[in-house]
């Protein structure tokens, strides 16, 4: 992981503002929380093909995701309600949306039309890029006080989008896997506006996605019922593990953690390194090795990440 740095905002009083800054040692431990973090995301997308390629429906899926974490969390989400109903609707529905049930579903479909280096590449490697832009809008240019590196990234971007949507099935894979990283950066930038403590995001995004998606489940059943009781046992346990244990309870803590020790976009850019991690899993589980040009987009959305946390 690159070394703590300016984060590619230079506004200071607005995303990269860290109260806690005074302390250096929390500084080591929201990078270790980012550090994990990428770790599970790697395996996410991982869990997310394994499941495209067996036939899983996303929104099956999405029960183990959303199910034990949304369970375990919804005593919480009660408890703390007046809490709860402090956060403008606004930030609930950026961040429930960004990072629920919703994203879920849209980079699970996405999968089913491209490989694990393209997704893991386009998802998080282009979060800086739209956590910048979004930035921007609502705080001002100060946001895009890095551009050099934001546009090394956006032309890793353009790099694959040019050379290899056209191919068959990729262009609507792609299109979702980039609307998809729009949604988590908008969750990013609500949640560190919200000001939610780890736990109470992680009750928020999981117990109300959990009940957002019970309805489309019956209606899954009812139209013909559901797969996931068919699933091999390697492949449920496989999905239990990383889906509802590492993105439903851990990453969720982790990456809240992170964002208020590290500020939205410094976690969005170390984030987009996730794809490296996720290639090489990749390779040995699914026989899935990059095209040249993945891997040239890949470069060069790593190096305008590097880029971004060197520059001061």
């Amino acid at each position: 992981m690159p070394s703590p740095a300016v984060p590619i905002s230079a506004s200071q009083h607005t995303l990269s503002h860290r109260p806690l800054a005074a302390k250096p040692g929390l500084d080591l431990l929201g990078w270790a929380a980012l550090a994990l973090t990428l770790c599970i995301w790697a395996a996410f997308f991982i869990s997310l093909r394994a499941g495209a390629r067996a036939a899983l429906p996303p929104a099956e899926l999405a029960l183990l995701r959303f199910g034990p974490a949304g369970l375990l969390f919804m005593p919480l989400l009660w408890r703390r309600r007046a809490r709860f109903a402090q956060v403008p609707l606004k930030l609930w529905l950026m961040i429930v949306v960004g990072a629920g049930l919703p994203y879920f579903l849209i980079a699970g479909w996405g999968m089913r039309h491209a490989p694990v280096a393209d997704g893991a590449t386009l998802i998080p490697g282009t979060l800086p890029l739209f956590t910048a832009l979004l930035a921007a809008a609502l705080h001002g240019r100060a946001a895009l006080a890095r551009w050099p590196a934001l546009l090394c990234i956006a032309a890793g971007i353009a790099t694959m989008l040019a050379l290899k949507a056209g191919q068959a099935g990729l262009a609507q894979g792609y299109a979702m896997f980039l609307l998809g990283s729009l949604m988590w950066s908008a969750y990013t930038l609500a949640l560190r506006q919200a000001k939610l403590a780890p736990i109470e995001a992680a009750a928020l995004i999981s117990s109300v996605s959990l009940l957002l998606l019970l309805p489309l489940l019956a209606w899954q059943a009812a139209q013909g019922g559901l797969s996931l009781p068919a699933l091999p046992r390697e492949q449920l346990w496989l999905q239990l593990l990383i889906q509802s244990i590492g993105v439903g309870l851990i990453s969720t803590l982790s990456y809240s953690f992170a964002v208020a020790r590290l500020g939205a976009q410094r976690s969005a850019m170390a984030g987009a390194l996730t794809p490296v991690l996720a290639t090489l899993l990749a390779l040995p589980m699914f026989g899935e090795q990059p095209d040249l040009v993945t891997i040239v987009g890949m470069l060069l959305i790593a190096a305008g990440v590097l880029w971004g946390q060197r520059k001061a």
